[in-house]
């Protein structure tokens, strides 16, 4: 892997090398990964989804948390409106 950077959805990617590794930010926050055995990545708030592609991931990351505040927010109005 090496550096890159990209948007997705209005949201900034940023694979960038710190203290000699890379890290991934999300939005401008550190999103922390890892790496199984066979290659595939997987971040620790969302492990369970994997892929060889790290930007890859980050994007379904975005589009799990955007499903996810849908999901809550859709709550939210039903509990308001008892």
């Amino acid at each position: 892997m090496k550096p890159e950077c990209q948007e997705y959805e209005g949201h900034p990617i940023e694979l960038r090398e710190r203290e000699g590794k890379l890290e991934l930010l999300i939005d401008n926050v550190p999103v922390p990964y890892g790496q199984l055995p066979n290659g595939l990545y997987f971040l620790h708030e969302y492990a369970y989804d994997w892929t060889d592609k790290i930007m890859k991931l980050a994007q379904r990351f975005i589009n799990y948390r955007r499903k996810g505040d849908k999901i809550r927010c859709e709550r939210e109005s039903e509990k308001g409106g008892k």
